[in-house]
């Protein structure tokens, strides 16, 4: 029974993993964290652990799928699905053009190095303009801010030597999700680690999260106030004086302008506004700008899932600007990346770019683009709404927008309404169950692989690892999912570049081939690399940050754009009182989205794994709430919002604040517009709507600080 050593790919923590297979049978039987793995020491979460039953499990899919018509399925080769797909593609884009034909990048999408590059060869190849991915429907204020602000070319400051670190709304020692400044590789060791060494931790979440039981201070905000709160904190810092001065004075355009924006915010309107105390506003202030000289503020899916997340992240990153919290000239690198080409690394601002006021404009809800994106929000919209331009194919792969998306009786109208519906998938997730092709692609263990995207975000060293495949597919027809690219551009006579470089389209390459495209300009071979089964930290020559070049020199962080300093003063004009919010709304209490140990957005809920420990989606409620709305712990409750109403079962939870509930998003049955009460749970994004609560730029919906009730069972 060998043992393969590999890393886990179901996230972005890459943990490395020991697998004991049988050689007779093939299949796992048994996964270990491995204890000697460089970066993970041993962690892995329960997905990773129990990936075997991900693999094996009856339902998974290892044949294509064709919708008949009477609505069921029919099994056939794949390669007979990809005639048939690419003959309908075809004059799908001879009759109304590439952008007729979308592409979708789902979470799993993004850890397949192979399919990622390829999936770019194939769209420019393609010359759709139709790009869609799970970024633009939970984190694309991360963009706006990036596009307002500018960023720095050197990055900010690392968690390995900062003395400080400000979570918001972001909860990495459950979620495991990374790539944002926090490394979470054996995240619970690592921030123990920090803690010990002296680091202080600040807090934002409305719920005392695991990570908030390390904070020196939590500030257990309502939902929905962070824009308010990161504007108190600038406030104060910016009232005391205590900003980087020589950095403001030169990197820094509109200090003044925002000091004058955020006056109205002073702690004791925000304490009555968003529920914190004046005293833990001043403290974390202290702490993060007076006390401390690196550490950065950085945020997850909480604030950006709710109203104003572009304004909260605007405020966020100014709290890093105005601190000066970045990598500065003299300054070694830590890690310039083991398979990344060599380049230089300046201190210098990346001019603001703001690509959504240029550019092509969207033709429903006149949104623009985000590095070439359209905004997933508006995608349903895009495929319901007549006329040129209209979307009427779509590729998914590795995503569920069924449950991903607002209002999902909207978004399940618009997949049945494409001419073609195509996805990648292992098993039938509610997308694919509305699919006229279900392509059956190899999970993580069935293929070489590398963790090549975001590899300097994601190691605080220049680590890097390969790994083969550990199992053979189950079948002949389960395919990597860059071939289903590759044979597609085959079939409609579309010349591919992979990384830059044409590939041969009469033979398909193998995933070892494009592996060494992707490698071919790293420091490190990739035959060296291969050469070490757990990966290895390798020794690279000294990178130093340079001085900024002379036409960069004038580039300046804009800390105060118009439409900022419009939306401040908006928010500013609104009543500073929970009751006001609730008299505006008529709704008591403020919803929010949740995250588990046990699935991945909409991925794995069905597993035996996932179900034993959490067989639903419950509503979490304070035990103070639910005895106020006379209703039972594990008992069964309406959620109602504007939009509509949900059975639910709620659970007591201490750690919720008063005022506030909170559930998993991307749960729900079967793809029918009504969701039966089923061990896949309930979808919230039923009663969430799609473009009235949502924000201008990027049409990013409000699936946190919805207003609600709860009400008993009738």
């Amino acid at each position: 029974m060998p043992t393969h050593f590999t890393f886990c790919r179901l996230c972005s923590g890459r943990c490395g993993l020991e697998v004991d297979v049988d050689s007779e049978t093939g299949k796992v039987t048994q996964i270990r964290g491995d204890r000697q793995h460089p970066m993970t020491s041993g962690y892995a979460c329960i997905k990773g652990l129990q990936a075997g039953e991900l693999h094996h499990s009856e339902t998974r899919l290892t044949r294509a799928l064709e919708r008949q018509p009477d609505g069921s399925f029919r099994q056939l080769e794949t390669e007979v699905a990809l005639d048939r797909i690419a003959l309908r593609m075809g004059a799908i884009r001879e009759r109304h053009g590439p952008d007729a034909i979308g592409t979708f990048r789902g979470t799993q999408h993004y850890t397949n190095s192979t399919a990622f590059h390829m999936l770019t060869a194939f769209i420019r190849a393609l010359g759709t303009r139709s790009r869609y991915s799970t970024m633009t429907i939970d984190q694309s204020a991360k963009w706006v801010a990036e596009q307002r602000l500018g960023s720095w070319a050197a990055g900010r400051q690392r968690f390995e030597d900062a003395d400080v670190w400000m979570f918001v709304g972001y909860n990495p020692l459950l979620s495991v999700l990374g790539n944002n400044g926090f490394t979470v590789l054996n995240p619970t060791r690592r921030l123990k680690a920090a803690k010990a060494a002296g680091m202080k931790v600040i807090v934002v979440d409305p719920r005392r999260t695991e990570t908030a039981h390390f904070a020196d201070v939590h500030l257990q905000l309502l939902p929905g106030e962070d824009p308010t709160l990161m504007a108190a904190l600038l406030h104060i810092i910016l009232e005391q004086g205590w900003q980087d001065v020589s950095f403001c004075a030169e990197h820094v355009d509109g200090l003044d302008q925002l000091r004058q924006a955020v006056s109205p915010f002073t702690p004791a309107y925000v304490s009555a506004r968003a529920g914190v105390d004046e005293k833990d506003l001043l403290d974390a202030a202290r702490l993060f700008a007076l006390e401390s000289r690196r550490g950065i503020a950085v945020s997850g899916t909480g604030p950006d899932m709710a109203p104003r997340s572009n304004l909260a992240e605007h405020l966020i990153e100014a709290l890093n600007v105005v601190c000066g919290r970045f990598i500065r000239a003299g300054e070694q690198v830590q890690n310039p990346g083991a398979m990344s080409r060599s380049r230089a690394v300046r201190a210098e601002v990346v001019a603001p770019a703001r690509s959504w006021e240029s550019g092509r404009r969207s033709r429903v809800r006149n949104l623009g683009t985000l590095y070439g994106e359209k905004m997933s929000g508006a995608l349903a919209d895009e495929i319901l709404q007549p006329g040129p331009g209209q979307l009427r194919a779509l590729i998914v792969d590795g995503g569920n927008p069924v449950n991903a998306l607002p209002d999902r009786p909207y978004a399940i109208e618009a997949m049945r309404a494409l001419d073609l519906l195509v996805c990648i998938d292992p098993y039938l997730s509610e997308t694919a169950q509305l699919a006229d092709y279900v392509l059956p692609p190899t999970m993580m263990l069935e293929r070489p692989d590398m963790p090549l995207l975001f590899e300097k975000t994601a190691y605080p060293v220049p680590f890097t690892q390969y790994t083969g495949a550990v199992l053979a597919p189950p079948g002949p027809d389960v395919v990597e999912d860059w071939y289903v690219f590759w044979a597609l551009a085959k079939r409609l006579g579309l010349e591919l570049e992979f990384d830059g470089v044409p590939l041969d389209m009469t033979t398909a390459p193998s995933t070892d081939e494009l592996l060494e495209i992707l490698a071919r300009t790293a420091p490190v071979p990739l035959a060296e690399v291969k050469q070490h089964a757990r990966g290895r930290v390798f020794s690279l020559p000294a990178v130093t940050v340079e001085p900024p070049r002379p036409e960069r020199r004038g580039n300046r962080f804009q800390l105060a754009p118009v439409d900022v300093l419009a939306e401040l003063a908006q928010v500013a004009a609104e009543a500073p009182d929970h009751n006001a919010w609730r008299e505006q709304y008529r709704f008591p209490l403020r919803l929010s989205v949740r995250r588990s140990r046990t699935v991945i957005n909409t991925s794995y809920r069905q597993m035996d794994f996932a179900r034993k420990r959490m067989p639903g989606n419950p509503l979490w409620m304070h035990p103070d709430d639910l005895s106020a709305a006379g209703i039972a712990d594990g008992s069964r409750a309406l959620l109602r919002s504007a939009h509509g109403e949900l059975q639910v079962t709620v659970e007591a939870d201490t750690s919720m604040r008063v005022g506030t509930v909170a559930i998993c998003h991307g749960w729900g049955g079967s793809g029918g517009a009504e969701d039966s009460q089923s061990e896949l749970g309930v979808a919230i994004n039923n009663i969430i709507p799609a473009g009235d609560y949502s924000e201008e730029i990027n049409g990013m919906p409000w699936f946190s600080a919805v207003p609600v009730e709860v009400l008993p069972f009738p």
